[in-house]
This record gives structure tokens, sequence and C-alpha cells, in this order.
């Protein structure tokens, strides 16, 4: 997924992560993720199929005008990366990353 974002928006998703946006995640399995996004006065809610059809969606007009993989999609991929190896380095799996 983060191989496929441009750029520009790669760069902004990691200031995010930086900066403190929050990833509330409500549905986590080996197949999908979603949640929210959320920073300032901001919410975004994002969806991202794993596996061989590795698809996401986001609620931001970039994504919905422009049908691009955003800022927020980009994020969600790294703090899902990021819990991920916080877990396995914990020795424990998170729940639906069997």
């Amino acid at each position: 997924m983060l191989g496929r974002i441009e750029g520009g928006r790669f760069d902004r998703a990691l200031v995010g992560l930086y900066a403190g946006w929050q990833w509330g995640c409500t549905v986590r399995r080996a197949e999908r993720v979603e949640g929210l996004v959320h920073y300032s006065d901001k919410r975004y809610r994002v969806i991202e199929q794993r596996g061989a059809r590795c698809t996401a969606r986001c609620s931001c007009d970039d994504a919905v005008a422009r049908g691009v993989l955003c800022k927020h999609i980009a994020f969600v991929a790294m703090a899902e990366l990021a819990a991920a190896v916080a877990a396995r380095s914990a020795y424990r799996q998170l729940p639906g990353l069997d």
C-alpha cells in the first residue's frame, strides 16, 4: 500500500505521525482495517482491504473527488505497520493479525 502513495502525500502522513495524529481502529481483521483518523477538529473514516485485492478508501475530499490514495490512507498504513512491529517486539499479537 505505502509504495503506491504519491511522495507528497506520503511525506504529509509522516508529518502527521510526528504531529500526533490519532488512529482509532474500530475493525482489525487479517483482511481489513477500518476506523477514524483524528487531528485538530478533523475526522476521516479510512477503510483498507488487505491481501491480493489491496485497496483503500477515505472520506476526505482528496480521496473522494480525485480518487487518490491520500495522506490519511498512508497514515493508517504507517500506524498499522508500527502497531504490528511493536506487538511483535513485545512478543504479543494484535487481534486480527494472526
